[in-house]
């Protein structure tokens, strides 16, 4: 009989039994736990009533937080650890439950991946309505509003904007990098280009800054006119007046000729496939100054295309849920940024995981 290594064994009970974390994790976020604690509701009765469940279940779930170090426990009170303080308190900066929210959103996704690896399409997409829902449009740029939030000041300390007067954020979604470098820059113009239903949420934003008088929006007339998502994080942000909204496609509308002197494509290229990506990147050179930069914003695989391990993953949820995309490498965008007509081109390693690549017109 051959001898078990049982720290093996256990490698493979973590892989199956994974699944588990993540629902634990999904339910409190449902609950928002982290939050009722937060103001004071610090017992398992306590909490019990005010999510409207079962005490003992409400008992077993906050031990499980704890064991997986979301909660900490003394007694029968419980508290939330410095990493749920920081990301899982609903209205704090970093806030991240809505990013955790849409990973949950997706999950089922991921059952589908046998037959998404058999026919070679993402099978979530057989069935889907021709109409984006409003509700997950909105749960979606809420998430990408958190992922970026935790990484737009190290992109605003490394790319360097001082001389830039006209930005583009590409497909910018919520719009929370083009706030961010607005911010930084004074002097900046920021535009978010993006798609019509991605274009609701932001009218509130703007409001509760008191800065509407400061924010302006341009609404391209390419899809049908209505304000949308962006809105409300810009004026949430106080940066009406330097940043604006243009609704259109990425693939089919032009960026514009000569207009910006740099351009952010952040999490988009992922989504097509090298041929549309190198359309868009020229697109993008067309649509910058001479001596602009294009600055791509991606998880990068290397040339194994095995590492690192969340690019390798993603590449797969791009799979199951895209009907091109993938994780690209290093030498891959490299190589779009030459045949798209950029010189000079560098990588920057970002401490949060993902890379930039830039390129010069």
């Amino acid at each position: 009989m051959a001898n078990t290594n049982t720290a093996n064994a256990d490698y493979i009970f973590q892989l199956g039994f994974g699944y588990w974390k993540s629902c634990i994790l999904f339910t409190a976020v449902e609950f928002d736990i982290f939050t009722l604690i937060g103001k004071g509701k610090v017992t398992a009765r306590g909490i019990s009533k005010s999510i409207h469940a079962n005490e003992r279940a409400t008992e077993m779930l906050l031990n499980a937080l704890v064991s997986l170090k979301l909660l900490t426990k003394q007694k029968n009170h419980y508290k939330n650890s410095p990493v749920s303080n920081l990301h899982l308190i609903k209205g704090k900066p970093h806030y991240l439950g809505d990013a955790v929210h849409h990973a949950h959103n997706i999950m089922d996704n991921w059952t589908m991946l046998r037959e998404t690896i058999e026919t070679g399409n993402a099978v979530s997409l057989k069935d889907l309505p021709e109409e984006v829902d409003p509700h997950d449009a909105r749960d979606f740029i809420r998430a990408m509003h958190n992922i970026a939030s935790v990484k737009a000041d190290e992109l605003c300390s490394i790319i360097d904007l001082k001389e830039a007067r006209r930005f583009l954020d590409l497909a910018g979604g919520p719009g929370t990098y083009a706030i961010a470098f607005a911010k930084a820059n004074p002097q900046l113009h920021a535009v978010v280009f993006d798609l019509e239903h991605v274009t609701r949420l932001t009218q509130e934003f703007i409001k509760a800054s008191g800065m509407e008088e400061q924010v302006s929006v341009q609404a391209s007339n390419c899809l049908e006119d209505s304000f949308g998502i962006t809105h409300e994080f810009i004026k949430a942000s106080g940066m009406e007046e330097r940043v604006s909204v243009q609704a259109s496609n990425c693939l089919e509308d032009s960026f514009g000729m000569n207009e910006y002197d740099a351009i952010l494509v952040s999490n988009i290229l992922h989504i097509y496939n090298p041929a549309n990506n190198v359309k868009i990147l020229r697109k993008c050179r067309d649509a910058l100054r001479e001596g602009g930069r294009v600055i791509i914003h991606e998880f990068v695989l290397d040339e194994t295309k095995t590492r690192p391990q969340f690019a390798a993953l993603f590449s797969l949820n791009m799979l199951i849920g895209t009907q091109e995309g993938a994780s690209y490498s290093e030498s891959e965008y490299r190589k779009w940024l030459e045949d798209a007509g950029f010189k000079q081109t560098r990588k920057i390693d970002l401490k949060s995981g993902s890379a930039l690549f830039i390129g010069k017109k």
